[in-house]
């Protein structure tokens, strides 16, 4: 039996839907008081959960501490999203792809395994490699998962979240729409004064590639000295078009991004 959580609930009726945001990412979503709908309801187009294999269930959490049986992936985010599409048809205000990645943590064998069981309860909603679907959720394993197990299965439901030398390699938009890296081993700029120029060059070429190659790029470990300096750098990778900002602070970064949007 399933064990609908409060988000679940709220996805039922409650939810009111936003604009898409094309480059915002809500990272660590299963932390907000309404994971996944408070996201939603500012039109976050991306949101990301952290899971452990527990026995034979998915559940959420940052660590072991934190993990509650009740917090699985199905009540947290799977069936949440399908109500939603039930009821409204859509997930936004006009058709757009969720993106929701799931970030594994421990045996990343044993938790695919569990997932590919999981997500064929719900591919009536999910856009995979074999069946792209306008408006449906396209899951992303990050983290430990077993990439060439992953891309080795011709039934896979699933993408995955590729790393910078991916995006260097030319790797396939198909196998890997998402790129990460960690923003402290690339950039010294933390927000203070402009970007360096040798940076801001990194950063277009960056882009471009990844706009060449239809993939989104997603940095994480950004520097949060101060709301200023965080401020900063959002507004810096705002002008790329292929980047996705992360950030905790969602009504912030939607704030920042309609700015850009209007300047």
């Amino acid at each position: 039996m399933l064990l609908l959580s409060a988000a679940s609930t709220q996805a039922q009726t409650t939810v009111t839907l936003a604009p898409p945001l094309e480059q915002g990412h809500s990272h660590n979503d299963y932390w907000r008081p309404h994971p996944l709908t408070d996201a939603l309801q500012l039109g976050f187009k991306s949101v990301e959960a952290d899971v452990f294999l527990v026995d034979t269930t998915l559940q959420v959490g940052h660590d072991r501490a934190s993990l509650r049986p009740e917090k699985t992936l199905q009540a947290m985010y799977l069936e949440p999203m399908r109500q939603v599409l039930r009821a409204k048809k859509t997930l936004y205000t006009k058709p757009a792809e969720l993106w929701l990645y799931i970030d594994f943590k421990n045996d990343g064998p044993g938790t695919y395994a569990q997932l590919q069981r999981v997500l064929a309860r719900y591919q009536a909603i999910l856009s995979t490699p074999k069946q792209p679907r306008q408006g449906g959720v396209k899951v992303i394993l990050s983290g430990g998962y077993p990439r060439q197990e992953v891309l080795a299965d011709a039934q896979r439901l699933v993408y995955l979240d590729g790393s910078l030398q991916d995006l260097q390699a030319g790797a396939s938009s198909k196998q890997f729409p998402a790129v990460n890296g960690d923003w402290q081993q690339s950039f010294k700029w933390n927000g203070e004064g402009p970007i360096p120029a040798a940076e801001a060059a990194r950063l277009r070429q960056w882009n471009d590639l990844a706009l060449r190659n239809g993939q989104k790029i997603r940095f994480w470990n950004l520097p949060a000295k101060n709301p200023a300096h965080l401020q900063a750098i959002w507004r810096e990778l705002l002008r790329y078009p292929a980047v996705l900002v992360g950030a905790d602070e969602l009504a912030e970064l939607k704030k920042t991004i309609d700015t850009h949007a209007k300047s």
